[in-house]
Order: structure tokens, then sequence, then C-alpha cells
């Protein structure tokens, strides 16, 4: 009993540490060196702009919220850029650098996925084996897993060069000179803003569309709660109450009518 709570805890600890280690290379490599090598930071505001992703990340670190860590500390990171543009301008990455920070991205955002979500199960007291599971799983498991592998490999590639197009085509490059002269780093900012808003909505509707149906989970459960959820938006009783009214003003009619007759 003993060695699960200091399981439980050293997992945590574990998790903790690989989150913070690879977030703070993340927003090293996204707005610290940039910002310095493009001499951005000037300014208390710029400063604290630049210091927010980690005060986020600690704070999500500290509430183990997923929320934080994958949807809060991500879009601070765009804060600082927001106002040094410059900070994300295709010259101070390059495509090698661009790569490596992907790399980076990617890891966090893997690594809090993973562990913020599994937890190692209790050692069971007694084993048995199935005989189903001599066989291996079906075929259309497998069909499955491979369509699983196929989209989280596209989510990777898809973000990746999209973002890669947005900064490092020459044609977008020459075109923005052209249309906005002396802008040109706001203006790849935007676009990229824009390229990732357009990949999380394409994730929602396409790539979570195709497995929201896989995720079945305990049927009879689902009944209860759909029903549960048509009831709440219908706004009428169910027939429970009903009868329990009934009941509660028969009792009283009951008790009125003892009262009388005693009386």
């Amino acid at each position: 009993m003993d060695g699960e709570p200091t399981t439980e805890r050293r997992w945590k600890t574990f998790a903790d540490v690989v989150a913070f280690t690879l977030g703070v290379n993340v927003w090293i490599s996204i707005v610290i060196l940039p910002a310095i090598f493009v001499d951005a930071l000037h300014g208390k505001g710029k400063i604290f702009a630049a210091a927010l992703p980690l005060v986020t990340l600690l704070a999500g670190l500290a509430r183990r919220s997923e929320t934080i860590l994958l949807g809060l500390f991500p879009a601070t990171l765009l804060i600082p850029i927001g106002l040094a543009p410059q900070i994300a301008s295709s010259h101070v990455y390059g495509p090698v650098r661009f790569g490596l920070v992907a790399i980076g991205v990617v890891a966090y955002l893997f690594s809090v996925s993973f562990f913020t979500t599994f937890h190692e199960p209790p050692q069971p007291r007694s084993v048995r084996g199935l005989s189903s599971a001599q066989a291996g799983p079906a075929e259309r498991w497998r069909r499955r897993e491979r369509v699983y592998w196929m989209l989280v490999a596209m989510s990777l590639v898809i973000p990746t060069a999209l973002i890669a197009w947005v900064n490092f085509d020459p044609a977008i490059e020459d075109f923005l000179g052209e249309m906005y002269p002396g802008r040109v780093a706001l203006m790849t900012t935007a676009l990229t803003a824009g390229a990732i808003v357009l990949w999380l909505g394409i994730f929602h509707y396409a790539f979570l569309g195709v497995l929201r149906p896989h995720r079945t989970g305990d049927r009879d459960l689902i009944v209860t709660l759909a029903q549960a959820r048509a009831d709440a938006k219908t706004g009428k009783p169910r027939v429970r109450f009903y009868l329990s009214v009934t009941i509660a003003l028969a009792a009283m009619a009951t008790l009125i009518l003892i009262r009388h007759i005693k009386g």
C-alpha cells in the first residue's frame, strides 16, 4: 500500500521534470534566443511579454493542467512575437533552425499529452490468460492502428509544411515585400498565425471528426448519458417526477382527511 503513492509521486515528478525541460527549451528557442538576436528585449512591456510564457508554464505544472500546458502556454509564446514580429522573421530562423525548433515543439506537445493522461495501473492481484489473446488483435484493429499512425504522421507533417511554406517560400516573401514594404516581418508573422489557426480548424473538424466515432466507450453508459442530455434539453420533467408529485399530494390529502375525521 505504501509503494503505490510513492510510485505515483515519482511518476508525477518525472512527468513534471520532462514537461518543464521541454517547455523551457521551446520558450528559449522561440522567444529568448530570437529576441536576443534581433535585440528586441527593450522596455518593461517586452521583457514582461517574454517572461510571460515561462510563468504560464510554471503555473500549468503547478496545477498539472492540460489546458494551460497545451493551450495557454503555446498561446503566450505568440505574445512577444506579436509585439516584436522580427523575432519570427525568416532570416532569424532559417530552414535548419526551423526544423530543430519544430522538433522541440512536437516533443513538448507529445510529452505533455502523454504524461498528463497516462497513469501506471496498480499491480493486479492475479493474472489469468485469455484464449482470445493468443490469436493477437483482429484485423480491423490492425487497420485502425494503421489509420491512427497515419493521422499522427499527418498531424506533424501538415502544420510543419504549412508554416515552413509561409515563412520560406521566396514567392511569398517577394509578394509581401511588394505589397507591404517595410512590414514583411509583421505580415509574415500574421500569415504564420493564420496558418496555425487554419491548421487547428482542420485538425478539429477533419482529424478529430474521424476519431470521434471510434470513441465508443461503455455503450450502456453512453445511452444513459445521451438520454439524460436529451431530457435536459427538452426541459420537461420525466415520469418519475410526476409520479413523485402525485404520491406526495396523495399523502398530504390523506393527512388532511385523517385530521378532519378525528376533528
